[in-house]
């Protein structure tokens, strides 16, 4: 796309390089820059979002969508089920008593954003047919690179705050903007304190057993007490309806470890096409129902460990177990990755554009959710 952009700017350029003036020059450069940049948007926000094994799973199962505003995101909730459920028969009797168990979890609306800025020093350093389009394409691909980074370390990593043991996983918040919070991450919807008294989606899990994952602190010294531990959370996720979980993603020991434990003839190295473009070609290993993925950002809530704020030690390992139905990545219809023209600040001899999101991670059951903690990382038979 940006060779065929660069090889219309040049046949442009020549056409009027007669009498053109210096501002004009200047004005085409603008209307070429956004109009490059918001041709590349789609592509964009394919890169961020295939780039990040999350939402691509999320994605492959139909659990991604788009919404248009509002002031939260709403997902309804079933706690309990209709007990008018009976066997009849001829004229028997039906149940018509009216039903609750229905409710509703609410979650706010996250906002991400990266700059492209271009200085006039560097648009006259890049002047002539094709340099000004190479600048862009270098400069959009570090901020494509940023913004994949950033949201990949809300997701996985989330924050803890340096302090005990079984340290809440939160939001991570804005670096100009210490007010704001990014999307909820996983470790904030499957916590390793069950009942624990805070409130997500607006229902506290402390106070409604039904708001609560499911969560286990590993005693394992051995494989097979590790892959049995990994087959009770399992289990207890599927319990009811709704299904088991299908990705485990843990940290690299985790995965390691059960690695090691698998013998030669079990065959536990997906490598379907479907699943591996997905993943985007990460050595995913089965565990029963499950892929089982690793991400060097997954912290250690047990210790208060956090790997990209450098917090806590690393001393343990953590797998967490998701059912895709239980989870949704929702994106704002109007702010899914787009960009915005570039303009001049008043202050600065510069051009700046705008890459944007808006969105949220929810959640309608975390019963279907499970964490497996304090793992051993000196498991070796």
């Amino acid at each position: 796309m940006f060779k065929i952009l660069r090889f219309l700017w040049a046949a442009y350029v020549s056409l009027n390089e007669s009498g053109q003036i210096p501002s004009s020059v200047t004005d085409n450069y603008d209307a070429l820059l956004s109009s490059t940049l918001r041709n590349y948007q789609p592509k964009l926000k394919d890169n961020i979002t295939r780039g990040n094994k999350f939402i691509a799973w999320l994605d492959s199962k139909g659990r991604t969508r788009k919404i248009g505003g509002g002031h939260q995101i709403a997902e309804p909730l079933m706690h309990t089920q209709n007990n008018t459920a009976d066997i009849y028969r001829g004229y028997g009797l039906l149940d018509t008593t009216p039903q609750d168990g229905i409710t509703t979890a609410f979650y706010d609306w996250a906002q991400l954003s990266v700059s492209i800025t271009i200085s006039r020093l560097e648009e006259r350093q890049n002047s002539g047919k094709a340099k000004i389009l190479d600048l862009l394409q270098a400069k959009t691909m570090q901020s494509e690179v940023s913004l994949k980074e950033m949201l990949n370390n809300c997701l996985v990593a989330g924050k803890i705050t340096a302090g005990s043991a079984q340290e809440r996983v939160v939001a991570r918040t804005g670096r100009m903007d210490s007010g704001a919070s990014g999307p909820l991450p996983i470790g904030a919807i499957i916590d390793v304190t069950v009942a624990r008294s805070v409130a997500l989606g607006n229902i506290n899990g402390g106070t409604y057993s039904f708001w609560r994952n499911q969560a286990t602190a590993s005693t394992a010294s051995t494989f097979v007490g590790y892959k049995n531990e990994m087959n009770q959370i399992y289990n207890n996720c599927g319990k009811g309806t709704g299904g088991f979980p299908d990705l485990a993603l843990g940290t690299q020991i985790a995965w390691e470890t059960y690695w090691l434990s698998l013998t030669t003839q079990e065959r536990y190295i997906i490598n379907d096409k479907k699943t591996v473009d997905i993943l985007g070609g990460s050595d995913a290993l089965a565990f029963r129902g499950t892929a089982f993925i690793w991400d060097e950002v997954c912290p250690d809530p047990d210790t208060s460990f956090n790997p990209v704020d450098a917090i806590g030690t690393n001393s343990n390992a953590t797998i967490y177990f998701i059912n895709s139905e239980a989870i949704s990545f929702v994106t704002d219809s109007e702010t899914d990755f787009i960009t915005t023209d570039f303009v001049r600040p008043e202050n600065q001899d510069a051009k700046v554009a705008q890459v944007l999101w808006m969105g949220a991670v929810t959640c309608n059951n975390r019963r279907k959710l499970g964490v497996l903690s304090s793992i051993s990382q000196t498991i070796v038979a």
